[in-house]
């Protein structure tokens, strides 16, 4: 039953319905001009001779009996007909010559409004990429200067006289540790900052998939779709953050009866105007938020005592950077009943090097 679900959301899938259209146009074009040949050459082909008679009736040939006016008039009928097969076969020539110039032109405009996705989404990663350098050098920064700090203060204590042994050993191995931590800082900065800023093609199925899996002993979750999740272009551990900072919060505040979060993830296709999104609704069945809270939780700082907005402040950062939105379905989201958070990322279906 799943397989054939898979195959169905397939073939209902926007890439598939852009595939049919066009062979369908290729489809009718092939037909019009065998038409034209067979009538160019007066041969129809089998079991076409059937339509000889109705596109070619001034081969319908003259009656042998009857006089000269039935002669006439069968010839003046069969020029009405004549007419009538021009008049139509124009008509038909511009209805599908206009039909064709439409469609090349609104496949031409979905190309160049993508083609200007993907180059916000590059500028966007360039941007990005700027910013973590900046980032990157503060950290190298701090930590020379954390770490000449601290070796001026582990000579001096070196210098102080009547310091118990046991004390100036402990004193010195507090400080290789901290030196140790500064290494592992600055490690981290160099070489996980850089990774954080490449967009690539991640499967967006896999990704919940691993979701499922990594919260499977704190929160029951599911999985729906109404199309199957489609490969997206995101900074994977930005995106994978996001959605996890949101399931953390639905953990955290799942009801007192409940022993784990009930979460229920579903996928979706939208558009707003002529963009298209890919939009994730992420739902529980914890504590929730009033209108207030739901109102701020974006907004650092603004929260209630409870630390709502910090994580969420940071989701919308990051999804900001994919130029996509998040927001509180308010239809569900209330006091006691659950929340909902709704993501929006745009489904890009080019590369990014365009």
């Amino acid at each position: 039953m799943r397989k054939r679900d898979d195959i169905l959301a397939d073939a209902a899938s926007p890439e598939n319905r852009n595939l049919l259209r066009l062979v369908l146009l290729y489809a009718v074009t092939l037909g019009i001009w065998l038409i034209l040949v067979m009538v160019y050459s007066e041969h129809y082909f089998p079991p076409l001779q059937k339509i000889e008679q109705l596109l070619m009736p001034w081969r319908t040939p003259l009656p042998l009996e009857g006089g000269l006016d039935q002669r006439l008039s069968f010839m003046q009928r069969q020029l009405d007909a004549a007419a009538y097969v021009s008049t139509y076969a124009l008509v038909a020539m511009v209805v599908f010559f206009a039909a064709l110039s439409i469609y090349l032109s609104i496949v031409y405009q979905q190309k160049q409004r993508r083609a200007r996705e993907n180059l916000f989404l590059t500028l966007k990663n360039q941007e990005i990429a700027r910013r973590n350098e900046f980032i990157r050098y503060i950290s190298a920064t701090i930590g020379h200067e954390f770490k000449n700090n601290l070796g001026r203060i582990k000579r001096r204590i070196d210098l102080l006289p009547g310091l118990d042994t046991e004390a100036r050993m402990r004193i010195g191995s507090n400080l290789e540790k901290l030196f140790a931590d500064i290494d592992i800082f600055k490690k981290i900065s160099d070489e996980r900052e850089a990774g954080l800023v490449e967009f690539k093609k991640i499967n967006l199925r896999a990704v919940l998939e691993d979701l499922v899996s990594q919260y499977a002993d704190l929160a029951e979750m599911s999985i729906e779709e109404s199309v199957a999740a489609p490969y997206i272009y995101a900074a994977p551990p930005l995106l994978k953050t996001v959605f996890e900072n949101v399931i953390d919060n639905a953990i955290k505040y799942r009801k007192p009866e409940q022993i784990r979060a009930r979460v229920r993830v579903s996928c979706a296709m939208d558009s707003d105007g002529s963009r298209r999104y890919v939009t994730l609704s992420i739902r529980d069945e914890g504590r929730g938020m009033n209108e207030e809270q739901a109102d701020a939780c974006f907004y650092k700082g603004k929260g209630s005592g409870e630390s709502w907005g910090q994580g969420l402040y940071f989701a919308k950062y990051v999804i900001g950077l994919h130029a996509g939105r998040i927001r509180i379905g308010k239809e569900y989201t209330a006091a006691g009943r659950g929340a909902e958070i709704i993501i929006n990322l745009p489904f890009v279906e080019e590369a990014l090097g365009v």
